[in-house]
């Protein structure tokens, strides 16, 4: 069976008193209809009654007063009214009530035929009233009064003329009828009529009395609506305030009190920041229900460790904050310390499983100075940053001249610009050119793919953007935004089809699960073969994670992609990885190229990694090639391949445009 909608049954709970009042209303003014009719036409029964009487009376006195015969059959027509409704009324009395001869009776008795139902209606169901007992009462009693005239009416209808004798006895006869009739006949009409006023009383007080129910009902749904409505808007209300999982107030009306808190004339409060450790790997073991659970119990406990007057909010995911009116510095930190060792020493288990939870407190004292709210909010952010930067579970209170906190800001504003730089695409590709330092160029290109960042017409090298986006987890984004633009100038690059491109990968995207799948797609759209591109990663972010960077390596060179290891040589300890790395090049690092010529010790690093590499089957790169000295010393090393200066400056790489190399043999500085 199909189920009603919530909104039909929502709108039959509301609805149904007044279609209740409505349908007893329509039943009563119905009744009152039918009552008021069976009055009238009981009314106008008992005038036709009252007159019949009183006509046979007159019809037959006036016979015995003239002889005239003509008046015995005009009290016959009289009479004739009274015992047809006498009829009709013993009909109605009989057991069971005979309501055809009781229409018959009323019939004679000359009620119109519409108005007998209604007389015969009133008469059966509503009898019992003591104001119609009364007035049946009086009609019977007054009934056998005026039969004692059909012995007198039968009398003189016998004799063809009636004697004085007869007339004078039949006279007194009559006059005493008449003394006894009329007066119950006018009590029968009285209290007929008084009746009728009481029953109509009745109907109109229940009229009204059901009409000012309805009244009544309406201003009382009314006012149950508007308070089921002031109910919903204090529920939305709070609903668009509050955190629905754990009740405490959400960033919306956090943020409306700290800037009323901010508004105060020689404010001292203080603000925190409070974010979570542990909570992903929460999440990621326990599912999402041990997360919520666990954000619960952390809202009960840090409720609890603050004071009445501090709001304790939940920003999102993890994250929380706290405005505390009129605290000291001192009592800020003290708080904050609190609610660490509160957060610390909760015990959460979930199915069988113990985790360890802990919090990186920020803590920002609002005083001395005039904050903006988006001043404050920055600086409690960063300040949590920095607790989780000096290594998690612990309490940094923001101090605008500290200089780690100074570059940690400076770094931070890198998210946002770098954020504006993807989403306004105001990256730019350039190339570098690397060659063979033997001089035996092939002819196909081979060179590396550089990253430059515009702002405000000036072209930013990676060293002043590229630490802000990897302490941030931005360089994913940007690797993907390299590779993708890479290979659509690549596929329209004349004579890119059997030359090596190098592009630099970043150690976050090496532990991307989603850059494979990226790569296969840019890669089928752009239909480059895959053979033509050599990522470049770093020996420090390959061996930080060793067993991830080689299967990450093997899966691409699958795919028939190639590797470079950049920035060889810094770390010596490496030298033991080379053989697990698949790698095609190692890149000598610059620092050792660059002043190999002045230092012997450079110069033997340089020559000892090319000989490895060698020996581990590996081609060489020299970066920052900058003289035809250094290209020659590479040469008698037996360098495969350099790059720097000497060999080009980097350019736009754009379609039409080929990175211009000098030849190793001429190569000079300019």
């Amino acid at each position: 069976m199909k189920t009603p909608p919530k909104t039909t049954l929502r709108l039959i709970t509301v609805a149904w008193p007044f279609v209740l009042i409505v349908v007893l209303q329509t039943v009563l003014a119905t009744f009152s209809l039918q009552v008021t009719s069976s009055l009238r036409a009981f009314v106008t029964g008992e005038s036709l009654w009252s007159k019949g009487q009183h006509d046979a009376l007159y019809y037959l006195n006036r016979y015995a007063e003239s002889g005239n015969r003509s008046f015995i059959a005009r009290y016959r027509d009289a009479m004739a009214v009274p015992l047809g409704d006498r009829a009709a009324r013993l009909a109605l009395e009989a057991d069971p009530p005979d309501t055809a001869a009781a229409f018959r009776g009323f019939l004679k008795g000359g009620n119109h035929p519409d108005d007998i139902p209604n007389v015969i209606w009133l008469f059966r169901y509503f009898r019992w009233l003591p104001v119609m007992e009364e007035c049946i009462r009086d009609w019977r009693t007054a009934e056998g009064v005026l039969l004692q005239l059909l012995p007198i009416g039968a009398a003189v209808d016998l004799p063809p003329q009636i004697r004085d004798v007869d007339r004078r006895e039949i006279m007194r006869q009559l006059d005493e009828i008449n003394a006894l009739v009329t007066p119950l006949t006018k009590r029968f009409s009285d209290r007929l009529g008084e009746g009728t006023r009481q029953v109509q009383d009745a109907l109109f007080i229940v009229n009204a009395a059901m009409a000012l129910l309805f009244v009544v009902l309406t201003v009382w749904r009314l006012n149950s609506f508007l308070a089921h409505r002031r109910r919903i808007e204090a529920q939305l209300s709070f609903s668009a305030n509050h955190d629905d999982l754990t009740g405490l107030p959400n960033r919306r009306l956090f943020e409306k009190k700290l800037a009323k808190s901010l508004d105060g004339a020689g404010a001292r409060h203080a603000l925190m920041f409070i974010d979570l450790d542990q909570f992903k790997a929460v999440n990621d073991n326990g599912g999402h229900a041990a997360g919520d659970e666990l954000l619960r119990r952390v809202s009960h406990d840090l409720g609890n460790a603050i004071r009445h007057t501090d709001l304790l909010a939940r920003l999102g995911g993890d994250e929380f904050g706290i405005v505390l009116p009129d605290c000291s510095l001192e009592d800020a930190h003290n708080i904050a310390l609190r609610l660490r060792e509160v957060t610390e020493g909760i015990d959460f288990t979930w199915n069988g499983h113990r985790y360890a939870i802990s919090a990186s407190i920020g803590v920002v004292h609002l005083a001395g100075r005039r904050y903006t709210l988006q001043e404050a909010l920055r600086a409690a952010d960063i300040a949590c940053y920095m607790a989780k930067e000096k290594g998690r579970n612990r309490v940094h209170v923001f101090e605008p001249n500290d200089a780690a906190q100074t570059q940690f800001t400076a770094n931070l504003n890198w998210v946002q610009r770098l954020h504006r730089a993807l989403e306004e695409d105001r990256f730019q590709l350039y190339s570098q050119a690397i060659v063979p330092v033997a001089g035996d160029d092939d002819g196909q290109e081979h060179c590396e793919i550089l990253l430059r960042l515009e702002e405000n017409g000036k072209l930013l090298t990676p060293g002043a953007f590229i630490p802000g986006a990897e302490r941030f987890g931005l360089m994913p984004a940007i690797d993907r935004w390299v590779v993708r633009h890479a290979l659509d100038v690549i596929a329209r690059r004349e004579g890119a089809s059997a030359g090596t491109y190098s592009i630099n990968l970043s150690g976050l995207t090496l532990k991307d699960d989603t850059f494979l799948p990226f790569l296969r797609d840019a890669l089928r759209r752009s239909r480059v073969p895959a053979d033509l591109l050599c990522f470049e990663i770093t020996e420090t972010s390959a061996i930080e994670n060793l067993d991830e960077a080689v299967a990450f390596m093997n899966a691409m060179r699958a795919m028939g992609c190639r590797f470079a290891l950049d920035d060889f040589g810094v770390g010596m300890s490496s030298l033991t990885y080379l053989k697990r790395l698949p790698v095609d090049y190692v890149k000598i690092d610059g620092s050792f190229v660059r002043d190999m010529l002045t230092d012997k010790t450079d110069w033997m690093t340089v020559e000892m990694i090319n000989q490895i590499s060698h020996l581990a089957g590996r081609k060489t790169i020299a970066e920052f090639v900058e003289n035809a000295e250094i290209l020659a010393a590479l040469a008698t090393i037996g360098v495969d391949y350099a790059q720097g200066y000497a060999i080009g400056h980097p350019v736009p790489f754009r379609p039409e445009t080929a990175a211009p190399t000098l030849s190793p043999r001429h190569a000079d500085v300019a």
